[in-house]
């Protein structure tokens, strides 16, 4: 008894695995290695070098093929070389005041302002300030600061009118800004060319400008007594606003503002 329970503690101690080796099979196959990209990379490289090899070794067999033969003369030129004339170059003439850009912008703009035509009364022919211009219009205190941050430097106008019963008044008005950073004139034409609702009708390039236009007249403005047609031309030379205003007690046409701005922007 003693014996027997002495084998089977040995037997426990020897005990067999649970899985033995002979119970896996041996048909299945090994895990596949990870997938390495840098092996197709580094094969790329030594494709790519090869290829850089085989061109350099074709460029210096070229070379020194060419290095043998004798140079190919250049062909004799087909005119003669120019000839320096002998004294002094004519005398350069004199610069026009008109390609004096500067002498425009930095000059009198009242001297740029349309003359009055013959016939007509003049009403006014003068500097403007800021706020003489923002007293224009009904949002004048809007207008004034607007004028401030686009940089308002000057302003100047003339006024004529012509007839009495029957008047027909003609506004210039050249406004000047500070571009040094921004395109302060430009902002300005832009947001001057929109009509006052139905009262002007749709513009017209005006010949020779980027952005220049002219409005005739639609609807009239209700002044009590009297309805006032109002057309309106803009342009810009440089820094300088161009706005011109024709009203009257009849129709303003598109030709009658465009004549006005035209001579305008000509004397400029």
């Amino acid at each position: 008894m003693d014996g027997e329970t002495r084998r089977e503690e040995g037997q426990g101690r020897d005990a067999v695995p649970l899985f033995e080796p002979e119970l896996v099979s041996a048909s299945v196959a090994p895990p596949p290695e990870p997938y390495r990209p840098m092996a197709r990379r580094r094969l790329a490289l030594v494709v790519a070098a090869a290829a850089v090899l085989g061109i350099l070794a074709g460029a210096g067999a070229g070379y020194q093929v060419q290095r043998g033969r004798t140079p190919t003369p250049l062909p004799p030129l087909v005119a003669a070389a120019p000839v320096q004339p002998v004294g002094a170059a004519p005398d350069r003439p004199a610069p026009k005041a008109a390609d004096d850009r500067d002498a425009v912008y930095d000059g009198n703009l009242l001297k740029l302002l349309l003359p009055t035509p013959k016939g007509a009364k003049e009403t006014a022919r003068d500097w403007r300030t800021q706020a003489d211009l923002a007293d224009d219009y009904v949002s004048s205190e809007d207008i004034f600061t607007e004028l401030g941050d686009k940089g308002f430097r000057r302003a100047a106008e003339a006024r004529w009118s012509v007839g009495k019963a029957e008047f027909t008044d003609t506004a210039v008005t050249l406004t000047q800004f500070r571009d040094d950073e921004d395109l302060n004139t430009a902002d300005m034409l832009r947001e001057r060319e929109y009509s006052d609702g139905a009262h002007q009708s749709y513009g017209t390039p005006v010949p020779g400008t980027l952005d220049g236009e002219v409005r005739p007249s639609a609807q009239p403005y209700d002044e009590g007594d009297v309805k006032v047609y109002v057309g309106q031309g803009m342009a810009r030379v440089g820094n300088i606003l161009v706005e011109v205003y024709v009203s009257g007690v009849r129709p303003v046409s598109r030709n009658a503002v465009m004549s006005v701005i035209t001579k305008q922007l000509e004397r400029m």
